[in-house]
């Protein structure tokens, strides 16, 4: 089964880019999505695949890319077992690879990637490491800089480093994340970290700064908050946002362009609204749909928000029926058919009748999976 990651909506520089939206799939697929935004509904068709081959783990835009620079419309990702890949966004050719090498000199696939603002430099996070490669000069990374001694330190940050984010002030600071629920506040000239937070019950899989840059969001999997935090002052949390996230999906969130509202979907089907400043309140439900939205990006300079709906289902069958349980983490769906294993379907007949039926259930249950660009009221 395919699932969605979050839609990230183009970061042009808000003079007629911004117009496609970056998606990614379990299946090793990336499509870059044009159109959205019209008064008009539409079907959103891909106007670029790019074939991963494995499943993709990360992916980021170039921070200065511009519709009107052919050059800049580009894309970094990274999946299983390759190197990170630099891709032309205009024409889907590979334009470079940048390799890293563990211990035993073997290629180690990155686990996340980000652009760091000035877009000379690729930031990939490994197991226990943080990779600099030079954007000029593909191949091995100029520099290599460990979290974490080995797998049981007590110092540093310990594993797999699931994401990372730049804070956009242009003080060098940036946060990495850990599936062993800890982020790690860094800066650009110097390898250890400055901060070390915890708080998060599941693995980290997102981190995101306020525009100005003095706040840093996080969410985690299998963890129902988001977790606000002032770099200031990092002693403890200054606010908490919840949202269903009970399984290993990763469910992304994202910030209004002045910082003042949260967005996050959810694994109950729903995409919330927070405000970020005043006193706490109860979050405004904007969207619901009847399977989880994994994902939510608000477009840099225009009223819309890309929404990525769907999950991994597993096709069981239960008294020769056929269901589909949801959720990374084995939970099944809500309504998925009735206890005595009948899947819903009453009455009797030949064995024809019975695998129509079957057809029909399998037709009526299929996941609801895709994006969805909707477009705020002004």
């Amino acid at each position: 089964a395919t699932t969605c990651a979050a839609a990230e909506a183009e970061r042009g520089d808000g003079s007629g880019g911004g117009d496609g939206a970056a998606t990614a799939s379990e299946n090793g697929n990336g499509a870059v999505t044009g159109g959205g935004g019209g008064d008009s509904e539409e079907e959103l068709r891909p106007a670029l695949r790019i074939d991963e081959g494995e499943s993709v783990y990360d992916y980021a835009w170039y921070p200065l890319m511009s519709a009107h620079d052919p050059m800049t419309c580009c894309l970094l990702s990274t999946s299983r077992g390759r190197p990170v890949h630099l891709w032309d966004a205009v024409s889907g050719t590979l334009r470079a690879s940048y390799v890293g090498f563990n211990h035993l000199d073997e290629v180690d696939a990155a686990n996340s990637v980000v652009f760091e603002p000035s877009g000379r430099f690729i930031y990939a996070g490994y197991e226990r490491a943080v990779r600099v490669f030079d954007v000029t000069r593909p191949g091995r990374a100029i520099e290599t800089r460990p979290t974490a001694a080995t797998r049981k330190s007590r110092d540093g940050q310990r594993g797999l480093l699931s994401c990372l984010a730049f804070s956009p002030d242009g003080s060098g600071l940036y946060a990495a994340g850990s599936f062993a629920g800890s982020i790690g506040l860094y800066v650009d000239n110097a390898k250890a970290h400055v901060a070390l937070l915890g708080g998060h019950t599941g693995g980290v899989t997102q981190v995101q700064f306020t525009p100005d840059g003095l706040y840093l969001l996080s969410g985690a999997r299998r963890d129902g908050r988001i977790i606000a935090w002032d770099v200031r002052n990092t002693c403890q949390p200054v606010a908490e946002y919840v949202r269903s996230s009970p399984t290993n999906q990763r469910i992304g969130f994202d910030l209004s362009r002045d910082g003042s509202h949260l967005f996050t979907g959810s694994r109950d089907g729903c995409v919330l609204a927070y405000p970020l400043h005043g006193p706490p309140s109860e979050p405004t439900t904007l969207l619901s749909y009847a399977d989880a939205v994994s994902g939510v990006s608000l477009h840099p300079s225009l009223p819309l928000l890309a929404v990525s709906v769907g999950e991994r289902t597993f096709p069981l069958r239960f008294g020769g029926k056929r269901r589909s349980e949801g959720g990374e983490g084995g939970e099944g769906d809500e309504g998925g058919g009735s206890g005595d294993g009948s899947g819903g379907s009453s009455g009797s007949g030949s064995s024809g009748d019975d695998d129509d039926d079957d057809e029909e259930e399998e037709d009526e249950g299929e996941p609801q999976q895709g994006i969805e660009v909707w477009k705020f009221p002004q």
